[in-house]
């Protein structure tokens, strides 16, 4: 018997040597995306695009290239989204031309001689709109639809209403509206979740945590550190996305470590600016069909807080706030059946 659990370990170690080999391998080749076999026109493609003085890489799929274009706004910034398509948008290809780019410092555009000054509001918007310009070219289509995610919707709201004649609809979800008004709701949520649970470690954080001191970059990313843990974060495991990141066929070992990068760097370089941005100033109009998503439970960009801009911000075309329970910061991830139906709705055809 003991020989027998000897030869099954070697056997069991070996073929995971092997697997292990096998997928370094395979991510040491440079990524692609597969084709899509079945839709009447379907378009699979993975690109390099002159954007903004650089190379920033777009990924377009969907199974019939004359449906409208879903153009995806990832979060951080530096949090591309291009790794987890194949995990969280496939569905939507049915309906859609989904596009995700990696904006400037993100994933496959971020090279090793990226410059952290480029990333300003400004640039992001003038980027924003020369990709647009791009895929209204490629794609032959007059209007595209937006959807912005966590910092994308920082960025997706402004470039629409600034540019309204070239999109369709503006869809937010885990909508930014204010970072210093947030950081006050999530404080105030957070508070009695801590005490709840009873760490000590959280709880003398609570001790001396202010709205005023969150304003300091390190001490606001250490709080969304903790939002996991009360449920108010992605909610998903971090195996599963390092499973999801790994497995992406559009990524290589060296995009990873490019993704890395840049999700480690998120708003630092912008900060101050960052920290600045108001909807409520900003955008007190959204001259497209318009529709939020929120997941209850987010306390990174909290529901009521989004609730409040939606009920302020004129909307000529319609809008809609679309609240899911069971999610935080991802409903894509939490809830995507949900998510994906209310994509798929009339408002914009």
């Amino acid at each position: 018997m003991r020989r027998l659990l000897i030869l099954t370990a070697m056997i069991v170690g070996a073929l995971l040597s092997i697997g292990a080999v096998l997928i370094v391998t395979w991510k040491s080749l440079p990524g692609s995306t597969p084709s899509i076999r079945s839709g009447p026109a379907p378009i699979a493609l993975l690109e390099p695009v002159e954007i903004g003085g650089m190379t920033q890489w777009l990924l377009i799929r969907g199974q019939d290239r004359t449906a409208p274009v879903l153009l995806w706004l990832h979060g951080g910034p530096g949090a591309a989204q291009m790794p987890l398509a194949h995990a969280t948008t496939r569905a939507l290809e049915r309906d859609f031309v989904v596009v995700h780019w990696d904006q400037r410092g993100a994933g496959k555009s971020n090279p090793r001689d990226f410059d952290e000054a480029t990333m300003t509001m400004e640039r992001f918007l003038q980027d924003g709109h020369e990709v647009t310009r791009h895929l209204r070219e490629r794609l032959a289509t007059e209007q595209i639809i937006v959807l912005g995610h966590s910092w994308g919707s920082m960025l997706g709201t402004r470039l629409v209403a600034r540019w309204p004649e070239d999109y369709a609809a503006y869809i937010g979800v885990g909508q930014q509206v204010s970072t210093k008004r947030g950081i006050e709701v999530t404080l105030q949520r957070l508070g009695p979740l801590i005490r709840s649970a009873g760490r000590s470690e959280h709880q003398r954080w609570l001790d001396v945590a202010t709205p005023e001191t969150l304003l300091e970059h390190a001490a606001y990313v250490e709080m969304m550190m903790m939002l996991d843990d009360y449920g108010g974060g992605m909610n998903v495991p971090v195996w599963r996305l390092a499973l999801m990141l790994i497995r992406a066929p559009e990524y290589s070992l060296a995009d990873i470590r490019r993704w890395l990068d840049g999700a480690n760097r998120g708003s630092g370089p912008m900060w101050p600016d960052y920290r600045s941005r108001d909807l409520f100033e900003e955008v007190p109009t959204m001259p497209v069909p318009m529709l939020l998503i929120s997941g209850a439970r987010d306390l990174n960009t909290p529901a009521e807080l989004v609730a409040e801009w939606f009920d302020q911000v004129s909307a000529p075309q319609g809008k809609q706030h679309l609240v899911l329970e069971d999610s935080g910061h991802a409903p894509f991830l939490t809830e995507p059946e949900r998510f994906n139906e209310a994509l798929s709705q009339k408002l914009w055809r």
